[in-house]
């Protein structure tokens, strides 16, 4: 009897709690009968089978198993004491947050963290302000991964081919001996700077030297090591100082969003973009392109090329900066020689103007290459920083921050064929979803049938998890001890706030397993960790310190100093200079990176999902995206289905395959973009996600099937209307101003010339309403279109902290989505290379509000403080106040979310839930409070210590929350404030200012800096 009840409590506590117990049960009984009895608690007749345990007869095994204390469980947990909760610990406040400091690892690198902890229940992330990586901003990402912690569909048991196995039999398994010297084990990782995950590795190598590593990640190429190596003579990474840069060229980089320092990049960049008064100055800011970005949104000037012309350019761009007159700084001969033929690649009156620009700025100039471009262009982003003088001012190098296995290493294409040729023989994957992600050239799901056993971590049960032999639950890292290295190298602490809620692991673990310690502790091997790079000297004070702060200051890499290898340059040239032209009547194909699901592991989060893009307001969805001369061509709208054909080889594409590939197809809807370049397609990664993840099934389609082996983008693909649609569900459709004083912009000159451009936008309007008289604290808010770059930061940080419901795809295509807070985009001048202005829009707080006077109930009020306020429990829903609302930022509850969609609202995501915030019921109307809970809270805190609220005491959520800074709240009461000054620079204005409503929010108008020397 004693195994059977080992086996039934396995079975039973595998990740359940509370009375789930008897619903595993219940599960468990159900098991082979008719799908209409897995509808009962206890199926007709459960008691009669002979093969699984009935209610009763699991109360004798219970009774039975009390003497079998000796029976290993699950988990082998040290014993532990609980106490009563009749004495409250001193660090916990009932109804106050306590914040931890942590940091969150993506594509390898940390970016620090502070996490809102009440109780014990992580609430709300936002950035850590001595942390280097995030300077207290936090990006979509980060803050939506805490709704990540509360995702009901996480993985919650071990299981071996779909059966349930305990952590012995796993740890076993993993340690058994290898007489190979580990020929046949391989790991796969995705990549990683973490102290402790190198340290366990290096351990693994030594003991078995023969197994090999893999470092694979959806996005990354290489190319950027190699670009290095060619610049250089080895790899080196580039460390931007953007505080020094005067005039920056982006080369199909995104460097404000989506890469591994871009919360600093931000920052440093808005510093040197905000055209203070009276004396204003701005950077000088050209991207090149393919497909707009936020980073290009905000450029002066954006020209559209195809991904693979912007090798071509940047050729162009070195050779005017070299010959096309003075150069700044000698370079060799030979690659003087390999660069004239590139002079006239480009039209040279517009390469010529950049590159004159580029040098006049000297150590301030600044050329950035994106991760997706090809080694030579990484190649010649070196050589011209290095002629411009930039090292050491906008640019420094540094040995590289990710872990390298160095000789024990091979890419995933080797991988590929040593599991197809049957030498591995054991595979470990470590929290990555390969079978998903990796390049469809490389079928890698077929691959993994010839392992003889495999073993996948990860969240969620995926793609992967579901064809290995093996699978273990991941722990969030909110969950888990670790560490990891920020994109400077800085060392950071991975703190957890709760233990694993599914009984998860982390990689460190599952290492420690497989080098024989069959009950590992992450938090033991990150304390031995720290303990060798901190020193036994006073470890304790130093490691609790450590932990405060959330990272190890002064531990960032060392800068070097590296010289220019002519030979590489000179190899890169003639690389691109043998480039071939795109076929006619074929279409590039980019693949891009979502900047709300990344590569597809956030797929399964509500928030992001439906957080719309910032470029093309698309929810739920992706899209075959294209310029406006392309749809033309294809005879194409918005909406209209599209098959993308890539043939099955190509020699040009270099694919490593045993066998010519079938030609490969996906049908997407397009998406028209202003800006896009033409005859080009780009793909977004990261939907059409399989079963095990229920909010991301069926949402849009996998592209990866159409990538290729080290490409990022590639040429060949056919296009065919299908004569069908699909619509997409879009927050805003209509991207033109229509000669409105909405959002109002100037180039840096005609503000200079003319600063009092907006002077119709603000001052005294005549009303028949009498003056309001404010006394005290007055709540109000300015905003800088200037420094705003769309990343929609802000909205995530707002739908955190006000608990806003999730309605799902079919509610934004009725416009019934609840965001508070909105980023309304606009395209002006042509339709090729638009300007794009970026305006926050969420309750403006009118003084004199439309919404207050039409309220039949009351409900809608002014507060003495100036805040909008909405009073629930006496709105009736007769949405009068939106109908007069100018603005369109109110929300009303069409339904009760929770019960209308559980999968995005309810479950364990309530857990996340703001205390201090009501969870409205259904038939109420919702909009943004000036975060009015924070405000209350400090007037407590002022009340109790006796004293007026400190200026910047109260901080909104999307203020705390904006990367660079263009959110500014406060009182006017405190006029040395940034808030209170930038209203009086001389671009500040209100929208819909003649209506005379009198906002509490200024915008200052977007300044953007041309080139005058550009046509």
């Amino acid at each position: 009897m004693g195994n059977d009840v080992r086996a039934l409590w396995e079975k039973i506590l595998a990740g359940k709690t509370g009375r789930d117990y008897w619903r595993s049960l219940a599960e468990l009984v159900a098991e082979g009968a008719p799908p209409e009895d897995r509808q009962r608690e206890f199926p007709e007749g459960a008691d009669e089978r002979p093969d699984e345990p009935s209610r009763r007869s699991f109360l004798k095994l219970l009774g039975a198993s009390m003497a079998l204390a000796g029976v290993t469980g699950c988990v082998k947990d040290p014993v532990e004491k609980i106490l009563p909760y009749t004495i409250r610990p001193p660090e916990v406040t009932p109804g106050l947050s306590k914040y931890y400091a942590t940091s969150m690892t993506l594509d390898g690198l940390a970016t620090g963290l502070l996490v809102a902890s009440r109780e014990g229940r992580p609430l709300k992330i936002e950035g850590n302000p001595e942390h280097p990586a995030s300077l207290g901003a936090a990006g979509v990402l980060e803050q939506a991964s805490i709704l990540g912690l509360y995702d009901p569909h996480r993985a919650r048991a071990i299981t071996r081919l779909g059966a349930l196995q305990s952590w012995d039999a796993l740890a076993t398994e993993l340690a058994r001996p290898r007489t190979d010297r580990g020929a046949g084990l391989r790991i796969l990782i995705e990549p990683t700077a973490s102290p402790l995950l190198g340290s366990l590795l290096g351990r693994l190598l030594a003991a078995y030297p023969a197994a090999r590593i893999t470092v694979h990640s959806a996005i990354d190429t290489g190319a950027a090591a190699q670009g290095s190596t060619l610049a250089f003579g080895r790899p080196l990474v580039p460390q931007l100082d953007l505080r020094n840069a005067s005039v920056i060229v982006s080369l199909d980089s995104d460097f404000l969003d989506g890469q591994g320092m871009h919360l600093r990049h931000s920052r440093h960049f808005a510093e040197r973009r905000r055209p203070g008064w009276p004396e204003p100055s701005m950077n000088r800011l050209y991207v090149v392109e393919s497909l707009p970005s936020c980073t290009g949104t905000v450029a002066d000037h954006k020209l559209r090329r195809r991904s693979s012309e912007i090798g071509t350019f940047a050729a162009a761009l070195a050779a005017e900066i070299l010959l096309g007159g003075k150069p700044p700084k000698a370079v060799s001969p030979e690659i003087v020689t390999a660069l004239r033929p590139f002079l006239g690649r480009e039209e040279r009156a517009l390469v010529g103007a950049i590159a004159r620009d580029l040098v006049r700025a000297g150590p301030g100039g600044l050329v950035v290459v994106g991760e997706r471009q090809p080694a030579p262009v990484h190649a010649l982003g070196a050589l011209m920083n290095a002629v411009l003088g930039a090292s050491g001012s906008t640019v420094s190098m540094t040995e590289p921050i990710l872990w390298n296995p160095g000789t024990a290493g091979q890419d995933l294409a080797a991988l590929v064929a040593d599991m197809r040729a049957g030498v591995v023989d054991t595979l470990v994957i470590l929290g990555s979803n390969p079978v998903y992600t990796a390049p469809g050239d490389l079928d890698f799901a077929a691959a993994l049938g010839h392992v003889r056993q495999s073993f996948s971590l990860g969240l969620h049960r995926d793609e992967t998890g579901a064809q290995t032999t093996w699978f273990v639950p991941e722990a969030h890292y909110l969950e888990a001890w670790g560490d990891g290295r920020a994109g400077d190298g800085t060392a950071s602490v991975v703190q957890p706030l709760i233990r694993p809620l599914f009984g998860g692991r982390a990689a460190s673990e599952i290492l420690a397993a497989m080098l024989g310690d069959t009950y590992p502790s992450a938090h033991a091997l990150v304390r031995d960790q720290w303990r060798t790079m901190l020193g036994e000297a006073d470890f304790e004070a130093q490691w609790e310190a450590t932990l405060r702060r959330g990272s190890l200051p002064g531990s960032e890499a060392p800068r070097v100093q590296a010289e220019i290898t002519p030979p590489g340059i000179v190899a890169a040239l003639a690389t691109l200079a043998a480039v071939p032209a795109l076929a006619p009547g074929r279409y590039e194909l980019g693949f891009y990176t979502d900047p709300k699901v990344h590569d597809g592991r956030f797929a399964n989060n509500p928030w992001l999902q439906e957080l719309p893009d910032p470029t093309t307001k698309i929810t739920w969805d992706n899209a075959a995206l294209m310029s406006v001369r392309t749809a033309s061509e294809l005879g194409v709208a918005n909406d209209d289905l599209v098959e993308i054909t890539l043939p099955g080889f190509d020699p040009t594409m270099q694919v490593i395959t045993t066998s010519p590939p079938p030609a490969t197809t996906v049908v997407l809807p397009v998406f028209v973009m202003a800006g896009h370049a033409d005859r080009a397609i780009s793909l977004r990664l990261g939907y059409g996600r399989g079963p095990g993840l229920p909010v991301a099934e069926g949402v849009g389609k996998n592209v990866q099937p159409l990538r290729q082996k080290g490409r990022s983008f590639l040429d060949g693909a056919s296009l065919r209307p299908t004569g069908e649609k699909h619509v997409l569900a879009q927050t805003q459709k209509h991207w033109e101003l229509h000669d409105r004083p909405i959002a109002l912009s100037a180039t840096l000159e005609a503000y200079r010339d003319t600063p009092g451009f907006t002077r119709g936008q603000k001052g005294p309007v005549l009303s028949i309403l009498p003056p309001v008289e404010f006394k005290g604290e007055q709540w109000a808010m300015s905003i800088d279109m200037s420094i705003c770059t769309g990343c929609s930061a802000c909205v995530v940080a707002c739908q955190a902290e006000n608990n806003i419901p999730v309605v799902g795809r079919e509610g934004v295509l009725r416009s019934r989505e609840m965001h508070w807070l909105r980023i309304d985009t606009y395209h002006t001048g042509e339709v090729d290379a638009p300007e794009v202005l970026h305006q926050p829009m969420l309750c403006q707080h009118c003084e004199k509000a439309p919404c207050e006077y039409v309220c039949p109930v009351n409900a809608t009020v002014h507060s003495p403080d100036g805040l909008n306020e909405m009073v629930y429990n006496r709105c009736i829903g007769t949405r009068f106040c939106s109908n007069n609302c100018p603005y369109k930022v109110r929300r009303f509850n069409w339904f009760d979310w929770i019960e209308e969609k559980p999968g995005y609202n309810a479950d364990i995501r309530t857990l996340q839930k703001n205390p201090d915030v009501t969870v409205r019921e259904r038939g109420v109307m919702e909009k943004c409070t000036f975060c009015v809970q924070r405000i209350r809270r400090a007037e407590i805190d002022a009340s109790i210590e006796r004293r007026a609220i400190r200026p910047g005491e109260v901080t909104t959520a999307c203020e705390a929350a904006c990367p660079t800074r263009a959110i500014r709240f406060g009182s006017l009461v405190h006029k040395e404030t940034d808030m209170v000054r930038w209203r009086d620079e001389p671009r500040s204005f209100s929208v819909l200012h003649e209506l005379g409503t009198i906002p509490r929010i200024r915008y200052l108008a977007m300044i953007k800096n041309p080139n005058p020397e550009v046509g």
